[in-house]
């Protein structure tokens, strides 16, 4: 006999008051017309707008079981449209976003009427890498909304949105889970306890990215970014050259980086030692963080910063990863 297949809602967890707002609307028959479910990637933003698409769709409210339901979670729906950012048709490698396309096709569905359901319910995600011209014509839409539109930005960054945008949309914010509770969710899910610790620590509570996680698989593209730190500025272009640049790689180290001075700045400032995300090398952290002046941290941080909005920019990745590495050379451990 087949499972039953269960309301998305029941698959989100530590995300009780988002969840009560949306299912209120639901039941009040007071949904606005465009939410921001705003929060850190892996919290469950994407699966709770599925999940408030199947309520709106579903005649019981997004019961899990039903045909409605079903083809919402399946990405089948007619009345339902998920658009992702993608990068350029011309430039495969270049950086993806939602374009003026995009809005134009969730134009043309949204002055149409529903084919199935009482609602057409569009889906941006990852919103905040919308183009210029992208958001100015979304505006149209969250403005005068057809009847019976739904739209939710999923969103990482909103002050990446111009506020014109976000301010037609009703808020609705997730955060990521405490440590304890992302740990127990990661060991009811299989994960013995020393590894659900660290998975929760090194995903910061975002508990959809450590579930699809590998600890090692971690822990040694972590050791891959550092060691390039200490990699001699004479032979950092052939070093460079013998790894490879791509986007989802340079993304991967500058987010190392981050974390890396993030915590060498707590622990100069004197924080809790529970608060490092990386505990496991705890020492050279400590060791970093002696080394280098706290202004240096900050400074570190920043160029870091610098770094992610120019790869976000489009910036050549390979450039983005010289530059970066250049910049804290002087730093480095």
């Amino acid at each position: 006999m087949s499972e039953v297949p269960a309301p998305l809602w029941e698959a989100i967890v530590g995300q009780d008051a988002a969840l009560a707002l949306l299912r209120r609307a639901v039941a009040t028959g007071r949904v606005a017309h465009a939410y921001a479910f705003v929060g850190p990637a892996g919290v469950g933003r994407r699966l709770a707008a599925l999940a408030f698409a199947q309520a709106c769709l579903c005649p019981r409210q997004g019961c899990g079981a039903c045909s409605a339901c079903r083809r919402v979670a399946a990405g089948q729906h007619p009345d339902c449209r998920v658009t992702v950012p993608t990068p350029p048709r011309d430039n495969p490698r270049g950086a993806p976003a939602l374009r003026i396309e995009d809005v134009r096709e969730v134009e043309h569905w949204a002055a149409l009427a529903p084919l199935e359901g009482p609602w057409k319910v569009f889906v941006l995600d990852d919103a905040e890498r919308m183009t210029l011209p992208t958001a100015q014509a979304i505006l149209k839409t969250l403005e005068e909304p057809p009847p019976r539109t739904l739209v939710i930005l999923v969103v990482a960054n909103p002050r990446a949105l111009p506020p014109t945008v976000l301010s037609r949309c009703q808020v609705v914010r997730f955060r990521p889970l405490p440590e304890a509770e992302a740990s127990a969710f990661l060991e009811a899910r299989g994960a013995d306890r020393e590894t659900a610790r660290l998975l929760a620590r090194l995903c910061r509570g975002q508990v959809g990215l450590a579930l699809g996680a590998d600890l090692a698989g971690l822990r040694a593209r972590r050791e891959a970014a550092l060691e390039l730190l200490a990699v001699p500025r004479s032979a950092l272009p052939a070093r460079l050259d013998e790894a490879g640049a791509d986007r989802t790689t340079v993304a991967a180290c500058l987010e190392t980086y981050w974390l890396w001075y993030r915590d060498a700045l707590c622990a100069a400032a004197g924080g809790d030692p529970g608060l490092l995300v990386n505990a496991d090398r705890a020492d050279d952290v400590a060791a970093l963080a002696r080394q280098t002046p706290v202004a240096g941290l900050v400074a570190a941080l920043r160029g870091i910063k610098e770094a992610w909005l120019a790869l976000e920019g489009n910036v050549t990745p390979r450039l983005v990863l010289e530059s970066v590495l250049l910049a804290l050379a002087p730093r480095a451990a």
